[in-house]
Order: C-alpha cells, then sequence, then structure tokens
C-alpha cells in the first residue's frame, strides 16, 4: 500500500471490523524492507492473532519467532496499521502464525478528493451521445469523486448523465472489481493533436464515493 495521505489518529481493535479471511499486509522493516500479504485466520480478543504464514512463488516467507512486523489492512475507507510480534509459528501441518493482540493502532481516512494520474481503460456503459458501449476511452486522471475521461468520441454535454464502469484488481483484497458508477459531466473538451483523430477530454463527477474506488485510487499512489 501506498504511503498515508492525512495524518494517523489513534482507532479502536473494534473498528477495524475484522473478519475471517480478510487480507492484510505484513511489513518487515529490518534489515531489508519486505513486504508480504496474507490472511486473517481468526483472533481472540486481547490474548492473540491467527493469521496464514504468507507465501511468495510459493515458498514460505522467512519469518522467525520473536520477530517485529507491521500489519496494514483496508476496511470501510480507511487503512489501518499497527506493531505486533510474531509469537509462535506453526508451520505444519497448516502454515498458521500466532500474533500478539495489537494494543496501537492507527488509523489513516482516505480522502475522496486525492486525485491520480494514470492511463487505465474505462467501460461507456450509458451515455447521451453515441459513445455508449464505444472502445478507446481511458482515464487520464481518478480521484474518488470524479475522474477525467479521454476517448474518441464526446459523452455528451455539460450536465449530462453517463454511467462508467472500471475494472480493476486491488492487492489490498486481492480480488478482481467491475465497479459501476452515475457520473454528471462538469466539462467537455476537443483536444486537437497535430496529426492524429481529435479526441475529447471529459471531466466527470462521480454521485456516490464508492470505497472501491477509493483503495484502487490509494494503490495506484
Amino acid at each position: 500500500m501506498s504511503q498515508a495521505e492525512n495524518a494517523p489518529q489513534a482507532a479502536k481493535f473494534s473498528d477495524m471490523d475484522l473478519r475471517v479471511g480478510q487480507r492484510v499486509q505484513l511489513v518487515i522493516h529490518a534489515p531489508v524492507l519486505q513486504k508480504h500479504y496474507t490472511s486473517l485466520i481468526g483472533y481472540v480478543e486481547n490474548e492473540f492473532l491467527m493469521l496464514r504464514v504468507p507465501q511468495e512463488d510459493g515458498w514460505i516467507a522467512h519469518l522467525k519467532e520473536g520477530m517485529n512486523v507491521e500489519v496494514r489492512l483496508f476496511s470501510g475507507v480507511s487503512v489501518f496499521t499497527f506493531p505486533t510480534r510474531v509469537d509462535t509459528l506453526l508451520l505444519n501441518p497448516r502454515n498458521y502464525m500466532l500474533m500478539r493482540f495489537p494494543d496501537q493502532i492507527q488509523e489513516v481516512r482516505m480522502r475522496a478528493h486525492a486525485r491520480v494520474r494514470t492511463n487505465k481503460p474505462v467501460e461507456i456503459v450509458e451515455a447521451s451521445s453515441a459513445a455508449t458501449k464505444a472502445t478507446g476511452f481511458h482515464l487520464h486522471d481518478l480521484s474518488g469523486g470524479g475522474a477525467s475521461v479521454l476517448g474518441p468520441a464526446p459523452l455528451g454535454p455539460v450536465g449530462a448523465r453517463v454511467r462508467l464502469g472500471f475494472r480493476f484488481k486491488l492487492e489490498a483484497t486481492n480480488l478482481n472489481e467491475h465497479v459501476e458508477l452515475n457520473a454528471t459531466i462538469q466539462s467537455a473538451d476537443p483536444v486537437v493533436n497535430e496529426g492524429r483523430p481529435t479526441a475529447y477530454q471529459h471531466g466527470v463527477q462521480f454521485d456516490v464515493v464508492d470505497p472501491r474506488i477509493l483503495l484502487w485510487v490509494h494503490e495506484l499512489q
């Protein structure tokens, strides 16, 4: 995960809303920075967390009992981080590990207006013009609240409604997402490139802030 944007604030364990199977990231700071993804098996509050031992390319990650690690996870519209320690490794038969229960948890809420440049494709599900279902559209930039969409045809005038589709994989959840969002066109301008067909750039504002888009922006930074 990328570096958090906002100042972290203290959080309670219950704020994380942990679920069995939830994907988390382990960060090992010494001697060489390592990052591994794994999943939550369960926990006993105020006693321990149980995680799967992470694997990379079929090999078990190099972890030792007593090793200090940092756990990062995404829940709601926040990224949570806390230090912990590998108390027990149970490599046989199922590769479990018991971690110290967290007592200092930091929360960073992701901002809807944080914007990132990207060239990811976007689907035109509905539009007021003939561009519906047309191909060749991509994102020029993206935020949780809106996007700049560049493509070979106009989507409609300022104020017109569109429905956009996004397909992406989130590292934080290991899920392939397909998100469709309704939006309003805020700007629509032709872009003339010498020797190339005219393109059209649209600024759109989403009707709602989708947490999956927020996390995607966070990971693209």
